[in-house]
């Protein structure tokens, strides 16, 4: 698979090679793992970073502890019902209180987790009234990349048109290139291209929160600037 070496060497002609990788692989290896974590993160689902839930919940509990170490975020989920075999698919959501009627479950939240341990804690929305088979898809947390020499795994390199503009994006940021919007415009046009289903809602926090990260800094650089010259002023 290729590797974020070849991302950063993607970038460097765009960036009239300005030097990316000054100090222990920094800036350059940042960069990649904020794409990375773009890329693997909500609200995208990929079927090459999808993994199964399969358990048994008993009857009276409401939440229940699963191993999970690569967790990142529920997809779907549903129940069986072991005498019948009627399955009903489960509304996710992102926390549920504690509750004491006792009945069929119509909504399930990755309440806790423990990144220590790996722990996962569900919890329906009410009490089981039978014991049921649950299942569900999770997308796997992103792991950080130590060097540049690592794969973009899971990645696949049929999507290397993606996190190479993503790459370019965040390093011509690092770099100050008046260019970055267009990259930016690059990685967020083939990012969101590559993924059907995203609602119009998840498609606009996740731009927002896009252009968030790439704005800040340069808001941040402006206010400095100011300030000098405010104090050249007085």
């Amino acid at each position: 698979m290729r590797n974020l070496q070849s991302s950063v060497l993607f970038s460097l002609p765009f960036i009239g090679y300005q030097p990316a990788n000054i100090s222990n692989n920094q800036p350059a290896l940042d960069a990649c793992n904020i794409v990375k974590q773009t890329i693997c993160g909500a609200p995208f689902k990929w079927p090459w970073n999808r993994s199964e839930i399969d358990a048994t919940v008993s009857a009276d509990d409401q939440t229940f502890t699963i191993n999970l170490p690569n967790f990142g975020f529920l997809e779907q989920a549903w129940i069986t019902n072991p005498v019948d075999g009627k399955v009903n698919q489960l509304t996710i959501k992102t926390s549920l209180a504690a509750e004491s009627a006792v009945q069929r479950p119509e909504s399930i939240a990755a309440q806790m987790q423990d990144v220590t341990t790996g722990d996962v804690v569900f919890r329906f929305n009410t009490l089981l009234d039978q014991e049921y088979w649950l299942g569900g898809y999770y997308q796997m947390a992103p792991i950080p990349m130590a060097s540049l020499a690592c794969s973009w795994a899971p990645i696949p390199d049929a999507l290397g048109y993606i996190y190479d503009w993503g790459a370019l994006a965040l390093i011509s940021m690092i770099t100050k290139d008046i260019r970055l919007p267009f990259f930016s415009q690059k990685f967020v046009s083939h990012l969101l291209g590559a993924q059907d289903g995203l609602t119009a809602l998840e498609r606009n926090i996740f731009i927002g929160d896009w252009l968030t990260i790439l704005t800040e800094p340069a808001r941040a650089q402006l206010t400095g600037q100011q300030g000098v010259q405010a104090r050249g002023q007085s």
